[in-house]
């Protein structure tokens, strides 16, 4: 029997190339997160493959999806460029993570393992004690206590929403808030010590707390540039 070669929309719906095109976007994404592509930067999609070890297809349908994301902008030339966030932008984000991710707290608590926020408390009190805002540490671990609380709320689409907010904040480009460091651990030690306590409201007001403080620190840094 002969064996047709498959059409190009039984290509293009394989799952395994929606795997790549996935992992290309989540590489790309984290090169523009991580400030390895800075706001400005040209997307050069060849280079990038090859540095990714990622074939050319699905460094493309990544680079489209980013820029349906806004992500990533057009040039005059029409070139890929990583797009540089407005300070409006940024305080409205902050604004909508202040709505959800007290809530997010206040149902991830009593859902955690009690040795898991354990095991967090512990490296953010080794954190206050290194010192050092420069460690790559501090981010990794504020992804994972965030990470942490939006996969534990039980609800998909807000753990959705509050990671998307989170990326645009963070993708904003603004200078490290070295002078922050050791407020935003106390920060993290609230809202840790609030969920081992089991209590909800607690947890729902320290994260409100960590949220009012970054932006009242980005607007006091931005008065005075």
């Amino acid at each position: 029997m002969i064996q047709h070669a498959p059409r190009e929309e039984e290509i293009i719906e394989n799952p395994v190339g929606k795997g790549l095109g996935a992992q290309a976007y989540e590489a790309l994404l984290d090169l523009i997160v991580s400030g390895e592509l800075q706001p400005g930067d040209l997307i050069q999609e060849r280079r990038l493959a090859l540095q990714l070890d990622i074939s050319r297809t699905p460094m493309r349908e990544a680079m489209h999806r980013l820029e349906g994301e806004r992500v990533l902008e057009r040039t005059a030339d029409n070139k890929l460029s990583v797009r540089r966030f407005t300070v409006q932008e940024l305080i409205e984000a902050l604004n909508v993570r202040r709505l959800l991710e007290p809530h997010a707290a206040a149902r991830a608590t009593q859902r955690i393992p009690a040795e898991r926020l354990k095991g967090l408390l512990d490296r953010v009190n080794a954190l206050l004690a290194q010192g050092d805002p420069t460690s790559t540490e501090h981010q990794e671990f504020d992804d994972e206590l965030h990470g942490l609380i939006t996969e534990s709320c039980d609800n998909r689409l807000l753990a959705e929403m509050i990671q998307e907010l989170r990326r645009k904040t963070r993708m904003f480009s603004l200078k490290r808030l070295s002078d922050r460091l050791e407020p935003i651990c106390r920060e993290h030690q609230a809202i840790i010590e609030a969920m081992l306590r089991g209590d909800p409201d607690a947890s729902a007001e320290a994260a409100t707390r960590h949220i009012d403080n970054i932006k009242m620190r980005i607007i006091e840094k931005l008065a005075k540039s």
